[in-house]
This record gives structure tokens, C-alpha cells and sequence, in this order.
């Protein structure tokens, strides 16, 4: 469904389930939620996912890629909540979602709790572990660099998923699931925008005392993008939060281990969405 929002924008949104609602927001940018699919679904046995393309990308409606932000992404969780009507209501974010995530957490903190899957510390730190991990694959890593380099200049969704798949190695620390991101609708000029302009300076080590809200945390053991570093540093600035270590795997750690990421992201929002989901509709 496409979900119209207070400043004209508008957002398309797959919904599953009942219940206390959970907004999810995807990777990339430039990609959609598709990805998530099926591994997040059985969460809808529990909670109303809400699986949202954002502004600009997959199904949502295109704007102009210069108009599109952190701020601006994180600002439209809280408009689509407003739009749904919802009072109470939990965020999770993967990779570009998390950091997506953690603005909202840092700066609105209108969410009752939020789940960081993948997610950084800073810009810059974010950079030099990925290029750190890059050094560590030798010449496997090469084509890896090379393909973000191509992103500066991706033209159809076609180049951008043969850009997916060279980096598929980088995400997984075993085989990605064959056909694994076949499905997924690109917006090629998203993702060429923030490959020239970058993702958005952001350090949000000095605020994090600043979350409020129950914070989960969520990082595979190997993860080269978003690294248990990362994940650490977050932990210890967000009083009260929780960490969980995921072994064994890289940065889709719910696709590689969808059932210890499951119960991690299940148990957690139970703790905090008990009693609430008569205020949910």
C-alpha cells in the first residue's frame, strides 16, 4: 500500500501480521525491502510488520535523489506513524536502515523501542573498517572495491544488481542463498547519488547517552561493514542496551542465521511491546 505522509511525500508499505507494530526499514541505499523477505516474515506471527521502501527507492514514489537524507529518512518514520496512527510502535533497522535507525533513537526517540541490526558508529570509523576488511580478503576483495567505485556511474537496475552481486561475498561469510537478491527493485539514481555525494557524515558516539528508548543491538560475529567495534561502541554508549553476537556470520546475519537472529529480535521486542497492542490501531 502506498501511505501518503504530512509534508506530500508518500511511502509504500508491506504490511504482515497484527498486532505491535514494527517498521523495518531496508539496506542500501537504492535498494527495497525485498531482501528481508522471507527471513523477517515469521516475525509477523507476533508483531504488525511493517516493511517500508523508503523515500525515493522501490515501490515508493521517485523524487529527486538530492532531496534525500538521514535526516529526511529517519523524519519519515515518524510521519508514517503519525499517518498510521500509531502510538506505540517499534523500529528496527538493517545496514543503511540502522544508521537510518539510530538517528531517529538519537535525535526524535518517538519509537517505545528500537533494534540496530548492522549498524555504525560513525561515518568515518564505519569507512576505515570496510576498507581494513577489504585489505584482509587480498585479491578477493579487489572486484569488491572496484564495484563501489562503478556505483558513481550506475545507470539501470540491471548494472545495479550485477553490482549486488559482485559484492555478495563482502555481506555473507559463507554462500549467500542462491538467487539472493534477484528480486530486488533498485533505484539506480539513489544509490549513484549517495556513491558521489557518501552516506551521510554522522558520529553518533557523542550523543548516545542522548537514547532513552530499550535499544537491541544486533551484529554478526564477522561482519566486515558494520563490526562487532562498531556494535560494541553503541552497547556501551546506550545505557541499558543489549548486544547480541551472533556467531559465526557476516552482515546479513539474518539470513545466514535467521533463527538465533529471530529469537534475538523476538524475545526482545516481547519484553517491550507486552500490554501495548490495544493502542496500536
Amino acid at each position: 500500500m502506498n501511505v501518503e505522509l504530512s509534508d506530500g511525500g508518500s511511502l509504500f508499505v508491506q504490511e504482515l501480521g497484527d498486532g505491535f507494530p514494527l517498521i523495518v526499514l531496508h539496506g542500501g541505499p537504492g535498494m527495497d525491502h525485498t531482501m528481508f523477505r522471507p527471513y523477517l516474515d515469521p516475525l509477523a506471527e507476533d508483531f504488525r510488520v511493517l516493511y517500508v521502501d523508503q523515500r525515493g527507492q522501490g515501490r515508493s514514489e521517485r523524487v529527486d535523489p538530492a532531496e534525500l537524507s538521514l535526516e529526511g529518512f529517519a523524519r519519515d518514520v515518524s510521519r508514517l506513524a503519525e499517518a498510521l496512527g500509531l502510538d506505540e510502535y517499534a523500529v528496527l533497522g538493517h545496514s543503511f536502515g540502522a544508521i537510518v535507525t539510530m538517528w531517529h533513537a538519537v535525535n526524535l526517540g518517538t519509537a517505545t523501542a528500537y533494534v540496530i541490526s548492522g549498524g555504525g558508529d560513525s561515518s568515518d570509523k564505519l569507512l576505515a573498517d570496510v576498507k581494513a576488511s577489504l585489505e584482509a580478503m587480498g585479491e578477493a576483495g579487489v572486484p569488491i572495491a572496484d564495484s563501489w567505485e562503478q556505483e558513481q556511474t550506475v545507470e539501470t537496475e540491471e548494472e545495479l544488481k550485477e553490482l549486488l552481486r559482485v559484492q555478495m561475498p563482502f555481506h555473507f561469510a559463507g554462500d549467500p542463498p542462491p538467487g539472493y537478491g534477484d528480486e530486488t527493485i533498485g533505484t539506480p539514481g539513489v544509490l549513484r547519488h549517495f556513491a558521489n555525494v557518501g552516506y551521510g557524515d554522522f558520529d553518533f558516539t557523542p550523543d548516545l547517552g542522548r537514547v532513552q528508548k530499550p535499544t537491541l543491538i544486533v551484529v554478526g560475529e564477522k561482519d566486515r561493514t558494520t563490526t562487532t567495534r562498531a556494535a560494541r561502541v553503541l552497547h556501551d554508549g546506550i545505557a541499558g542496551s543489549e548486544l547480541v553476537v551472533v556467531p559465526g556470520v557476516g552482515h546479513m546475519s539474518l539470513v545466514e542465521a535467521q533463527d538465533e537472529y529471530l529469537e534475538a529480535v523476538r524475545g526482545f521486542l516481547r519484553r517491550y511491546s507486552s500490554d501495548k497492542s490495544s493502542s496500536v490501531r
